[in-house]
This record gives structure tokens, C-alpha cells and sequence, in this order.
């Protein structure tokens, strides 16, 4: 597969005033992203003092990032994206785990100089807004001053080539401290290349996105769509509903990409078919209630919807489950991308009969280097049967994969094994909720039991009770919530994940 800076200077030669992106109202075309990546990469470059070179992008806005991440790339630099919405602390100590010699932030963040650390450097833009370069903070005083005139122009730079180590993205954290994944070139752009021709991507395509573009999912998005010549328009903020649909034609997509919660809240409200020039839509992260997949078919009708899951230790997408089999293969994540195997494992590590569930484990050529100078985690992922993924899951005979959640997901209550996914499906799929969420609370007699967090479209209708008696033909009785907690809004992430402990908070301040 053709890496990503092969692809880009591709559609530079063949399509060079076809836009690649948009973003808060401004527009880069292909060229003029790979013009201003390589001024951009020049000083980073410059300022790295060698080819191999970590960055750290603490960037938030869509133009600085990947304006700044191509550069780098053009450079021959290792970049290392790093989540702006984390406490100060928290992203400083993410740069003293990865040690870049540079740091890139944007002209509103806070940049002091260290006398010993990397060097810092904040994003320029021109005089229509566009990013223009990155300047040097003078370690004397801390001002901004302009760098000097670079060594090298853009086109000397000597590219990351495809085998060579090209990014550092940390996972989560949610299962622990944050890991740094290292991952190729050639691996980034291979899952980009397989999720662009399993959606049928060309250079008509637009995809809108408002995931942030520091995590694997919109870093995802931007490489597949220029994996293909397409573009990208993107938009801080967790958009839903109408909203969410009028800023898609605003920017003239034809597909969107982002979590379940976005599709639900969507698709929930809507009664009535709507006019549109959609032609796909990507939901990340989990699988898809029928009741949220017909109704969508039916207010949404003759887009392609597409149910995907992924790693961050395979670089995005590792299985898709495509709109021709989401009323088959129902709860599904679908099958896996390229020559990625998915195969469900039993305790004593001989491979579960289909249908039967394991712990998933994962070959094939897009799994990362390894952890960030973490040789014994790595040991223990990086296995003889391939990376011990932490979900639990079942396969069949087809290779269609069902994801029952993490070894935290499942639980035991009573003695008796509960997968709080599951009880979460149960309950999208009575078709009350805007969004629902369930945790595993501790019980001193049962040891731990599954807690519902649920945003009702009627409220003042809402009885617990009676979801409980609804549910009790889904769910055998060991899986009934002990609680149903009507809430106005899951607390999310930028990427739409629950924020367990906010839930947990929320749980205790809750009363019996």
C-alpha cells in the first residue's frame, strides 16, 4: 500500500486545487496543504536537529494539526499527537514519557521555554487565517520570536519512509496508565487504504467529522479520505441531531464518521424521512441496536451505513461490518480489514469453536512496533498468537466478530458472569433513550452489579419499572440493572466515549 506522504504529493500532481480540507471556515487544497506542510516541516526539522526526530502536536484545531502532522511527515519526524482537553499535568507528563525535541502548540497556548527541555514552536497563520509556518519561542526570554531561515527548503526534506517509525499515539488510559503505540508509516496508511476501498471512497467524497483531530479516529478519517483524493471538513464540538445534518450539507458531505451516540441521537428525534446528498455514514466504537438501524434506513434512506471497530494498536479500523449485513449479522462489528485476523481464545489459549467466546487476539500487518520503551507490556500483548486485544468476544464461522467488552466489562454477580455491554445493547434497543451508558458498581453481597445511566426522551413519563419490566424479556434476571438513573446528558469524551467516572460520581451522589 502507498503511504500516506506518497499519496498526498500523488493528488498534489494530479488534482492540486481539489480541497482537501475545511475548517472553521477555512480551505486548503491539496497543494496548498502540501506548500505550507513543507515550510511548516522545514523549521520542525530545523528546530529537531535530526532526521527521526519526535514532535509532540498539542494542537486542537483541525488546519494546525494535520497541516503540522504532514510536515512532520515531510521532515523525516516522528509525530506524537497529545489530548489538549487533559489536565496541564497530565500532558506534561505524556512529554516526559515520549521525549520529543520538539513541541508545537498553538498561538492561544501557553508556551514557556524550558532551558533544557524541547524546543517549543507555535503555529503562524496569514492574513486569511491559513497556517503559515511555526516560529521558535526564544529560550531567554520565552517570546516568540520568528525562527531563522531554515537549513533546509521543503524540497530537500527527506520523507519518513514507509517501514520507518512515523507516529506515537497513546491509548486512552482507561484500563491503566496511558501507553504510547508506535506504529509505521506504512501500517497508518495501509489501514487508511483498506477502510477507503471498503467505503468506496473517490475524489468526489467528503467526510464530516467533529471528533477531535489528536485521536486515532480523526486521524483515521483524514488519511482515508485522502487515501482516495477526497476531503475532510471537520468541526470542534460533540454535534447531534438536526444540527449535526445541517452542518454536513453546509460543508457539502456527502458522508459522516463518528461514534454510535452520534447516529442514535441523530436518528432518534427524526419521524419522518429527510432529503439529503449523503452517500455513507462510518459509526465507530461499538455495534448498532436494529431498532437504531432500521430507523435510520427508514429517515435516512439510500445512505450506506457502516458499523466499524478499532485498535489504536492497529492504527484505527480493524473490522467493518458492512450495510448489507447489518439485519444478518446483528450485534456484529464485522469482519476484519485486509489480511487482519480476529480469532477468540480460551483460557488455556486453544482457539474457541465458533461461536464460542474467548479473549480476542489479532495477527496480520498493521499491529504496532510495540509500547513506548515498555518492553515487558509489550511482551505481553505482542504474543505467539498475535496481540492480546483485552476484549472478550466471540467469532463465526464467517469471521463476523461480536465484541462483549473488556475483562472490567464483564462482570460477576452473584457468581454468575454479566457482560455490561450487553445489558447496554438491551436497553438501546427499547428505543426510549437519547444515549444510554452502564457501569459495574461494587455490592457488598453480590460483589458487583450493572448500574444504567439513561437520557429518556420523555422525562417526565420516565419509570423505572417499567424499563426494568421491559427488559426482563431481553435479559435473564442475573443481568437486570440494579438501578435505572435517569440523567440529562452522559457525560463523553471528545471521541464519544461514557466517562466512567463522572457515572461513578454521579452514582454516589444519587440517592438509593
Amino acid at each position: 500500500m502507498t503511504d500516506a506522504v506518497a499519496r498526498l504529493r500523488h493528488w498534489v500532481a494530479a488534482r492540486p486545487d481539489a480541497t482537501l480540507l475545511r475548517a472553521a471556515g477555512r480551505v486548503y487544497s491539496y497543494g496548498e496543504t502540501e506548500a505550507r506542510a513543507a515550510r511548516v516541516g522545514a523549521v520542525l526539522r530545523d528546530a529537531a536537529g535530526r532526521r527521526g526526530a519526535r514532535v509532540a502536536l498539542v494542537l486542537e484545531q483541525y488546519d494546525e494539526f494535520f497541516v503540522c502532522m504532514l510536515g512532520a511527515w515531510l521532515a523525516g519526524l516522528v509525530v506524537v499527537p497529545l489530548n489538549v482537553s487533559l489536565p496541564q499535568s497530565d500532558i506534561d507528563w505524556l512529554i516526559e514519557k515520549s521525549r520529543p525535541e520538539v513541541v508545537v502548540v498553538s498561538d492561544d497556548g501557553a508556551c514557556a521555554a524550558a532551558e533544557d527541555g524541547p524546543a517549543r514552536l507555535i503555529v503562524t497563520r496569514d492574513a486569511a487565517g491559513l497556517v503559515d509556518g511555526v516560529r521558535v519561542v526564544s529560550r531567554e526570554d520565552g517570546s516568540a520570536g520568528l525562527a531563522d531561515t531554515p537549513s533546509a527548503s521543503g524540497d530537500e526534506l527527506e520523507a519518513v519512509e514507509a517501514d520507518e517509525l512515523a507516529m506515537i499515539m497513546f491509548t486512552s488510559g482507561t484500563t491503566g496508565l496511558p501507553k504510547g503505540v508506535c506504529q509505521t508509516l506504512r501500517a497508518v496508511s495501509s489501514n487508511a487504504g483498506h477502510v477507503s476501498r471498503v467505503l468506496g471512497l473517490g475524489p468526489d467524497d467528503r467526510i464530516f467529522i467533529n471528533t477531535p483531530p489528536y485521536f486515532t479516529s480523526g486521524i483515521c478519517h483524514f488519511l482515508t479520505l485522502m487515501a482516495n483524493g477526497g476531503g475532510v471538513a471537520g468541526r470542534l464540538g460533540f454535534y447531534f441531531g438536526a444540527g449535526l445534518l445541517d452542518e454536513m450539507e453546509a460543508e457539502g458531505c456527502t458522508g459522516f464518521g463518528g461514534a454510535p451516540a452520534h447516529l442514535v441521537r441523530v436518528v432518534e428525534p427524526m419521524d419522518e424521512p429527510r432529503p439529503h446528498a449523503f452517500r455513507f455514514w462510518v459509526s465507530s466504537g461499538d455495534h448498532l441496536p436494529l431498532p437504531v438501524i432500521e430507523k435510520f434506513s427508514r429517515v435516512l434512506p439510500g445512505v450506506d451505513l457502516y458499523n466499524m471497530y478499532g485498535l489504536t494498536e492497529v492504527s484505527g479500523r480493524l473490522c467493518v461490518l458492512a450495510p448489507a449485513e447489518l439485519d444478518v449479522k446483528v450485534g456484529s462489528v464485522g469482519r476484519p480489514i485486509g489480511d487482519m485476523r480476529v480469532v477468540a481464545r480460551r483460557g488455556d489459549l486453544s482457539e474457541a469453536a465458533p461461536g464460542e467466546q474467548g479473549e480476542l487476539y489479532v495477527t496480520g500487518s498493521l499491529l504496532m512496533q510495540g509500547y513506548l520503551d515498555e518492553p515487558d507490556v509489550t511482551a505481553a500483548t505482542l504474543t505467539g498468537h498475535g496481540l492480546r486485544t483485552g476484549d472478550f468476544g466471540t467469532v463465526d464461522e464467517s469471521g463476523a466478530v461480536w465484541i462483549a467488552g473488556r475483562k472490567d466489562d464483564i462482570i460477576k454477580r452473584g457468581g454468575e458472569k454479566v457482560s455490561i455491554i450487553h445489558v447496554q445493547q438491551a436497553l438501546q434497543g427499547l428505543g426510549r433513550f437519547a444515549d444510554v451508558a452502564v457501569v459495574a458498581a461494587a455490592d457488598e453481597i453480590l460483589g458487583h452489579v450493572p448500574v444504567a445511566f439513561v437520557v429518556p426522551h420523555e422525562p417526565d413519563g420516565f419509570k423505572a419499572s417499567r424499563v426494568l419490566r421491559e427488559l426482563r424479556g431481553l435479559l435473564p434476571s442475573s443481568s437486570l440493572p440494579s438501578r435505572v438513573v435517569p440523567v440529562a446528558a452522559i457525560p463523553r469524551t471528545g471521541s464519544g466515549k461514557a466517562i466512567r467516572a463522572e457515572l461513578h460520581k454521579l452514582l454516589t451522589e444519587e440517592p438509593e
